[in-house]
């Protein structure tokens, strides 16, 4: 075998010494081959430094990858964990804010209200009660107006459990303002209410000296057969603040109207008039009539004889 022959064979021999799989006989031939060509020698060097440079850049950037994959899912992990927790954290302060801190309204029939205070030159109502109930106290008491009637104002109380070694808060007390001509209720929610302020009652005197005042200065209305009952609300008209008064009239031979709890009955026929009256709370009191055909208020008293029915 030639010298160019026997260094072609070797270098094909040459991965397979560097990775050590040649039997005893072809590692033993290119040893000694290598020590005698310094040619093939240097082949091999470069060989060698080449595959172990690839086989580590390789390692190198799987090991590095796996790294990266690693730490990702880490992150995610951690930040699956974190939101988890947070939810769960959140939850529990909620629920423990809704037992012992927010709570929940409290129906009527735990509560009794032994004071009312109207103040007349502010107009504002100060409820003070009391709740009926143990091992628990009064969280907050708001009021707010009727979703359907601007002259009614409920009011609401919450109650939420104690917490241990903590005195039982069970008195109350809210000040509304503006309460003039309205009707105040305590309320769990709307559905469950208690009346427990009645401007019109608590006026009782002054809105029957002016329902006399009207009938007095009005001599188309009859008081025997024509019935006023006060509205809620209080209404201003150029300014100046009056109530308004609805208009009953009643038909029928010897018929007559009284008042039981607050509510008009009749032995007669009743037709509720197409107007109001509105007479002003302060003197000189003024009387005008709201007529609901027109949509304003007219000085026109003759209306009432001729939307009277004959009979």
């Amino acid at each position: 075998m030639n010298e160019k022959y026997n260094c072609d064979v070797i270098r094909d021999l040459l991965p397979g010494y560097i990775d050590n799989i040649l039997s005893d006989t072809g590692n033993e031939l290119v040893k000694n081959h290598l020590g005698e060509c310094e040619e093939c020698l240097n082949i091999y060097t470069e060989m060698k430094e080449g595959i172990g440079k690839d086989d580590l850049s390789a390692y190198d950037t799987i090991a590095v990858d796996a790294l990266k994959k690693i730490r990702k899912r880490t992150n995610r992990l951690k930040i699956t964990i974190g939101i988890l927790v947070g939810i769960l954290f959140l939850f529990l302060l909620f629920i423990a804010l809704k037992i012992y801190v927010i709570g929940k309204p409290l129906g009527t029939g735990s509560m009794s209200i032994p004071d009312t205070v109207y103040d007349e030159e502010t107009g504002q109502l100060t409820v003070s009660g009391k709740m009926n109930l143990h091992s628990f106290h009064v969280s907050k008491v708001v009021w707010k107006e009727d979703e359907n009637n601007p002259n009614i104002v409920n009011v609401i109380v919450y109650y939420a459990e104690t917490l241990p070694f903590a005195k039982d808060r069970t008195d109350f007390s809210i000040v509304i303002p503006n309460v003039k001509g309205k009707k105040v209720y305590l309320a769990c929610p709307e559905y469950d209410r208690m009346e427990i302020y009645d401007w019109r009652m608590h006026h009782y005197e002054k809105v029957e000296s002016l329902k006399k005042e009207i009938y007095g200065k009005v001599p188309e209305l009859d008081e025997k057969t024509d019935a006023l009952n006060c509205m809620q609300g209080i209404t201003a008209v150029d300014g100046i603040e009056g109530i308004s008064f609805n208009v009953d009239f009643i038909y029928g031979k010897g018929a007559s109207y009284w008042w039981f709890n607050g509510m008009l009955t009749t032995n007669g026929e009743l037709a509720p008039a197409d107007f109001e009256i509105w007479i002003s709370l302060e003197e000189p009191h003024i009387i005008l009539i709201y007529d609901y055909q027109k949509g304003k208020y007219i000085d026109d008293f003759s209306i009432i004889s001729n939307r009277k029915r004959t009979e």
